[in-house]
């Protein structure tokens, strides 16, 4: 019995045949090489992994900057309570009078206080000034500034002398004191 059918150029589909020779086949009568896929190894993926991992967390932690001129960065959406800045302890914007208090400034920045100490006469102000990515507050038993949004500030003025340590109620890692004297 011939196997070989009309109309089929030439390859057996007899019951012999099975689908590793049908495709050896069909590859040797169409000159293609076969194409194996392999897959990525663990290491590979490992290595990359830590990778973004690593670079996310450098950039998150040390500010770095990615927007470019005339692309200003969006704030971020937060639901928490913003900063009065119509309290009664917030110091007037205006420009500092003959006698008026000097304004020591505190900056929060890579989630930290800087400086983490600061000393102002009795009657003297200071100015918190967000430079981070997020939300930060200054609290302490006798002040609380709610959040301040990141680009954004909070004046408090010290009209008795002692010592005053805070914190940041939305990162307790962050602490500094104010000295008043």
């Amino acid at each position: 019995m011939n196997s070989l059918l009309p109309g089929r150029q030439g390859i057996d589909y007899g019951e012999k045949a099975n689908v590793q020779n049908l495709h050896a086949e069909i590859a040797r009568g169409q000159g293609d090489s076969q194409v194996t896929i392999q897959p990525f190894s663990l290491r590979t993926l490992i290595i990359c992994g830590l990778t973004f991992f690593f670079a996310a967390f450098i950039w998150s932690r040390y500010g770095i900057e990615t927007t470019t001129q005339g692309n200003a960065p969006s704030a971020p959406i937060s639901q928490t309570p913003q900063a009065d800045t119509s309290s009664a302890s917030t110091a007037p914007s205006a420009a500092p009078e003959a006698g008026a208090p000097a304004v020591v400034n505190v900056v929060m920045k890579n989630m930290k206080f800087n400086p983490a100490t600061v000393e102002v006469k009795s009657g003297g102000v200071v100015e918190w000034k967000n430079e981070d990515i997020t939300p930060h507050t200054a609290t302490a038993p006798s002040f609380d500034s709610a959040a301040i949004d990141p680009d954004k500030s909070w004046k408090h003025t010290f009209g008795e002398p002692g010592n005053f340590p805070y914190n940041c109620t939305f990162h307790p890692d962050m602490k500094a004191v104010v000295i008043v004297k």
